[in-house]
């Protein structure tokens, strides 16, 4: 399990997720942008193919050095 926060993923604030999986980080990380950041989904639900690689490759080296939690 690994605990990230908004920022760790790209968002304005220091609230915490834990996940087993990138993609339940993900998941867990767009759940809290649609409740605590409404303003941000459209930007992101309409980022371009070449914004949206760019955040996903950067999100996946974020994930990978990130220690795992007890």
């Amino acid at each position: 399990m690994k605990k990230m926060t908004c920022r760790d993923m790209g968002g304005p604030c220091d609230a915490a997720m834990t996940a087993n999986t990138p993609d339940e980080m993900m998941e867990k990380g767009m759940e809290h942008v649609r409740k605590a950041h409404p303003e941000m989904v459209d930007d992101i639900e309409n980022m371009s193919d070449e914004d949206g690689k760019k955040w996903n490759d950067a999100f996946m080296k974020k994930w990978a050095s990130t220690p795992n939690t007890k």
